[in-house]
């Protein structure tokens, strides 16, 4: 008869023999994590949402990006930073203010980049009706300058600033939706939009293609003022992408896909290589991603932004950085 103590051992023998044959332990779920995208209608909607498309797709067992809606680059940068969305996009003008503490922002903000995801040129359009062509005849009209959390804001109050306009007109921030249908309604003069390399963002092409307006962009002088902002650079917007619109310049940014730099650097370094090895696809998802090359990440950040250790290590390895 077997004894107590041999049937425990003989027990134990077995459990150690069978265990590989039992079912592995499960792996760990994909972490989930919030991507902050930009107010839908917007170029970085569909931008980010490419973006977490492919990531998902490539690390199934590692992540699960879920994209949200969000103000926009003012919003996404006090977010990201707050820990409440893990990946996100960004103006380079507005980070640059972000990291210093300067206004809209009441604090410093530490937030850094992954990649630049492309350049956006800035435009406003007035509605034929009401005679305006250009900034020096917005005085005394009504003018939607910029989305209520987002870079157009930021750069509308810029101009403003700078061609000494406060006071002088009544302007607005609204959502493009919002703003086409104050347009349509004739309770507002003039607008604002944006441009991504030789593409419109899907607010332009509808005022394009459903209202009678005049596209304009900033004379030289004020622009001479503007780009002594970190971030901001002259641009010619082309003859021929505006509708009846010879071209004009303006100025211009890049807008930056940025992380925590709490963020752990193997995630940040799989998110960086990801996206750079896959810039074919992301361009079916954004237009604006159209054409895109691995070296246009590292364009256009503001000197006062760095890029996360992880997306460094992608870069060296790559030779785009020493």
């Amino acid at each position: 008869m077997m004894s107590k103590r041999m049937r425990t051992t003989l027990g134990l023998v077995l459990i150690f023999l069978f265990a590989g044959a039992l079912p592995s332990t499960p792996e760990a779920a994909p972490k989930t994590m919030v991507l902050g995208t930009a107010p839908v209608g917007t170029s970085s909607f569909p931008y980010m949402v490419g973006v977490a498309t492919i990531i998902n797709k490539a690390h199934p067992n590692d992540f699960a990006l879920a994209p949200q809606e969000t103000g926009g680059t003012v919003a996404n940068i006090r977010l990201v930073a707050a820990g409440r969305i893990h990946l996100t996009g960004f103006s380079g003008m507005v980070v640059a203010d972000a990291l210093e503490g300067r206004r809209p922002f009441d604090k410093k903000y530490n937030v850094q980049a992954l990649f630049s995801m492309y350049g956006q040129h800035f435009l406003w359009f007035a509605r034929k009706a009401s005679g305006v062509t250009s900034w020096d005849q917005i005085a005394g009209k009504k003018m939607a300058v910029g989305t209520p959390a987002g870079s157009t804001r930021v750069g509308g109050d810029l101009v403003i600033a700078t061609k000494g306009l406060k006071g002088k007109a009544q302007f607005l921030y609204l959502q493009p939706s919002a703003m086409i249908d104050s347009l349509r309604d004739g309770n507002i003069d003039a607008g604002f939009g944006l441009s991504t390399g030789n593409s419109l963002a899907p607010w332009v092409q509808e005022v394009m293609s459903t209202l009678d307006v005049n596209f304009f962009g900033l004379d030289e002088p004020t622009i001479a003022k503007l780009v002594q902002r970190p971030g901001l650079t002259r641009y010619v917007i082309p003859a021929g992408l505006l509708k009846g619109s010879p071209g004009f310049p303006t100025m211009s940014e890049y807008l930056v896909a940025g992380v925590s730099p709490t963020m752990e650097e193997r995630t940040a370094y799989l998110f960086t290589k990801t996206i750079q090895e896959n810039l074919a696809t992301l361009g079916t998802y954004s237009t604006a991603a159209k054409g895109a090359k691995p070296e246009d990440a590292l364009k256009g950040l503001p000197p006062n932004l760095s890029f996360h250790p992880g997306a460094v290590r992608y870069y060296k390895e790559k030779g785009l950085m020493k």
